[in-house]
């Protein structure tokens, strides 16, 4: 029995939910290994700075409502610009944990 607890979806069907979320089509390689996550493999994703690789996870945020991704970034401004940009999106809720930020009420589950 697979541990998976949703469809994974097609590339097309991938490419589709991207531009819908994101306003935007991703490239092939951004989609690519988007899916290979969805399907529970082991990914590296190697490509320049600047390149969009962070939409390679930000991507499986549309596909799995009860999903909770964890990003683990060198740096807090880092941190900060994938949660105030996840925020300008409007329908995901994220939090950047450093040590200032974190305290008792981050924790708790959040209703949206």
């Amino acid at each position: 029995m697979s541990a998976l607890q949703y469809e994974v979806p097609t590339l097309d069907d991938l490419k589709k939910l991207a531009e819908t979320s994101f306003g935007f089509t991703p490239c092939t390689w951004q989609l690519n290994s988007a899916l290979s996550q969805l399907q529970k493999k082991d990914v590296f994703t190697i490509s320049p700075t600047g390149s969009s690789k962070t939409l390679t996870f930000w991507i499986l945020m549309f596909c799995d409502d009860n999903r909770i991704t964890i990003i683990i970034t060198p740096l807090n401004i880092l941190g900060d610009k994938n949660k105030n940009d996840v925020h300008a999106m409007g329908t995901i809720s994220a939090v950047n944990l450093t040590v200032t930020t974190v305290m008792d009420q981050v924790f708790k589950v959040s209703s949206h």
